[in-house]
């Protein structure tokens, strides 16, 4: 069977012991209830799980469409996967890997292989075959689970043990005979093909257990593709359960009793470590959603009523620029908790009006960091509300550090100086799937002694601690020896009464060598006319230094975004 056993050796031995820092940290000054180191549970995520589970066995784990599930009856189902994958004599490290929307089925099966000690390889259900052909070949994997979503691309390919699990799997009555009935050509099978039926059929009288450490590799998930190749991320036990506890720590609203919306992808670490992990750690429900209608955005926040909403700011535009759901509609959301990309000040404000207008006293908590960094290692969660600067990323999570430092060096930048975010702590990656240079570029040893996670992300700190983001190191833009930061251009341009929202890429100039161009959506109702388009240049003339003004402007009508619903400047740039 295929295995990742030597290159995870590798690892290891490459990636040292933290050793104990004593620098200042003036971010320290915002714990007014937070401690600054936690005791992080020792071993799996599924023993972290199973802890969990025995404290809440009686609530509801998730709930989808109709149905419910008990933490109790999570665990036998889990077990019950876990006992069926022996089938296929999968050994400790051996990767499967799984090609699936957000279900029961999905979240179990992830939960089964780190029991079984092997490493789930997360992979998008909408990727192409070469995609989905790269990810099992990088991994040596000889196991694919996928969902009937992705038959037309995965149909062809050949893996030893292919399993088909319908979307529709856990649906009852007349939604699962009217999804089947709607989907039923991507739910025929191949020869060489294994239905979740039969999967699950395969009995083992003694329940299968592998005992795993918390440096132990737990999953690999792939990096979004906006700037560059996508890389496979491994990420260890550790990290998932250092993540989770950071995140119960700092957001007082993942509570047991709370609800969770599960509807951010798990083939993204926002949606794995954030909205599935974190939640079942902290005894809360999750509200799974395989996929959200975005476009109705509102009625569907105001039907599976949330108490902790994950979301992307993309989806916070989207409700703003949706129909109104009603009064009170949102009461029951608690907390917004927004990462992914960056969000604008006036988006914060404007939403969270948006979310009193309609019943709820939430406020937005930020969340900054990365998927080699399971999730956010920056937030605003620990901040008192009155206390949070504007525009800023928030301070580090308990046990975390972060440097702003020159790019691509260990050498630290003075307060308020731009420079490459630093990040070191428990949640760090392990390196990246057979990309060893790669992994020692990001993962740099500095003079202290702990690995920092080099972001590629340009910002800075200020003298209270508080971190600033700037924009990647690759969207820097040099034009005639100057420094622009398109995001800094992107805020001013979006506060123009015309514009909805705006996204700044490089663009070719013979004597320059580069200057911005600006990708501009105006705001509904607002006609693209000659002298609409003149009132927002001059606009910019008058608010933007001359060095750092847009040469060229495009009017679309909406910004291209990735599978996890970033902005995806890269097609701007490339055109």
């Amino acid at each position: 069977m295929g295995k990742v056993n030597n290159y995870i050796d590798k690892l290891l031995k490459y990636i040292k012991k933290d050793k104990k820092i004593n620098k200042e940290k003036p971010w320290l000054k915002y714990y007014d209830n937070t401690p600054e180191s936690l005791n992080y549970f020792d071993g799996s995520m599924y023993d972290y799980l199973s802890e969990s589970a025995y404290r809440n066995s009686d609530r509801n784990a998730y709930t989808f469409y109709n149905s419910t599930c008990t933490y109790k009856s999570f665990m036998k189902k889990i077990s019950k996967i876990a006992n069926a994958l022996t089938r296929f004599n999968i050994v400790e490290n051996e990767c499967v890997t799984l090609c699936l929307p957000n279900t029961p089925e999905s979240f179990a099966l992830i939960y089964a292989i780190n029991k079984i000690g092997a490493i789930a390889n997360i992979v998008h259900p909408l990727s192409t075959t070469e995609e989905i052909k790269r990810a099992l070949k990088e991994t040596n994997s000889q196991v694919l689970f996928c969902s009937d979503v992705s038959m037309p691309k995965a149909r062809d390919i050949k893996v030893k043990h292919f399993i088909m699990i319908p979307t529709s799997q856990s649906l009852k009555g007349i939604l699962k005979t009217l999804y089947n009935f709607k989907n039923s050509n991507n739910m025929k099978l191949e020869d060489n093909m294994m239905t979740w039926d039969e999967f699950l059929d395969y009995k083992l009288e003694k329940d299968v257990y592998v005992k795993r450490e918390s440096d132990d590799p737990a999953a690999i998930i792939y990096s979004g593709g906006t700037t560059g190749k996508q890389k496979g991320i491994i990420l260890s036990n550790k990290n998932f359960n250092a993540m989770a506890l950071q995140t119960i720590t700092v957001c007082n609203k993942a509570v047991p009793g709370n609800t969770l919306l599960s509807a951010l992808p798990i083939f993204h670490v926002f949606g794995l470590s954030i909205g599935v992990h974190s939640g079942l750690i902290g005894g809360m429900t999750l509200i799974i959603v395989p996929k959200l209608n975005t476009k109705k955005i509102n009625s569907e926040l105001k039907k599976y009523k949330p108490s902790v909403y994950p979301a992307v700011p993309s989806l916070l535009k989207m409700s703003l620029n949706g129909k109104d759901p009603g009064k009170n509609s949102l009461k029951d959301i608690k907390v917004a908790v927004v990462g992914g990309d960056y969000l604008s000040p006036q988006t914060k404000k404007e939403f969270e009006d948006f979310l009193h207008k309609h019943g709820s006293d939430a406020v937005i908590k930020i969340g900054y960091g990365l998927s080699e960094a399971t999730g956010f290692s920056c937030t605003t969660a620990h901040i008192n509300e009155e206390k949070v600067k504007t525009n800023s990323l928030g301070i580090p999570n308990p046990d975390t550090i972060v440097k702003i430092c020159e790019p691509n060096s260990d050498i630290e930048k003075s307060t308020n100086d731009i420079g490459e975010i630093c990040i070191s702590g428990p949640t760090i990656m392990m390196g990246y799937i057979n990309e060893d240079n790669e992994t020692k570029k990001t993962l740099i040893v500095h003079h202290d002694g702990r690995i920092y996670l080099h972001t590629g992300d340009l910002g800075y700190m200020d003298e209270d601690g508080v971190i600033f983001y700037s924009s990647r190191l690759k969207r820097m833009i040099i034009s005639n020896g100057y420094n622009i930061y398109p995001l800094e251009l992107e805020n001013i341009i979006s506060k123009c009464k015309y514009v909805e929202s705006c996204t700044v890429v490089s663009v070719p100039h013979k004597i320059k060598n580069q200057t911005p161009k600006a990708v501009i959506v105006l705001k509904n109702g607002i006609e693209d006319t000659f002298e609409i388009r003149n009132e927002i240049k001059s606009y910019c003339f008058k608010n933007i230094a001359r060095y750092a003004l847009p040469s060229e402007y495009e009017f679309r009508k909406s910004l291209p975004v990735t599978a996890v619903g970033k902005v995806d400047y890269r097609k701007l740039q490339n055109k």
